[in-house]
């Protein structure tokens, strides 16, 4: 199934721009987050500051979606955007306390800052595509 810019929506279009924007902008701010605790080694208050930072990028990007919902005008639409998100929150806390329960039952080791994020486009991807098979419309319908 392939898509074209042309037949999307000025919601959808909105999406993808501002999407873009505020990841590319989260990849700056974390990345910058990074740069400056591993320099500068930051404790107390001034690491807070700096963990806050990326984490204002990851509301903004709740925002964009929030936003989204509110301009899509295809009922549909706003529904399957509303379930993939729901299912990627849900495998997001499945594997956040997953991790929790492995470190309070002893595991000293931490795995990569990006699985969170990969469960989350995972899952919501499995859900869009799954949404779609159940919903498909008959050829000779």
């Amino acid at each position: 199934m392939a898509w074209s810019w042309k037949k999307l929506n000025a919601a959808k279009k909105a999406l993808i721009r501002r999407g873009a924007v505020v990841l590319v902008a989260y990849e700056a701010v974390w990345s910058g987050a990074f740069y400056w605790v591993y320099k500068a080694k930051p404790d107390g208050r001034m690491l807070l500051l700096i963990a806050i930072l990326p984490t204002l990028t990851v509301l903004a990007f709740i925002g964009v979606i929030a936003r989204y919902l509110v301009e899509e005008v295809d009922e549909y639409h706003r529904q399957l955007v509303v379930r993939c998100m729901l299912w990627g929150a849900a495998a997001v806390m499945t594997s956040v306390c997953f991790h929790g329960f492995l470190q309070l039952f002893g595991w000293k080791g931490n795995w990569p800052s990006a699985v969170e994020l990969v469960m989350f486009f995972v899952a919501a991807g499995v859900a869009k595509v799954t949404y779609y098979r159940a919903n498909r419309v008959p050829v000779d319908a």
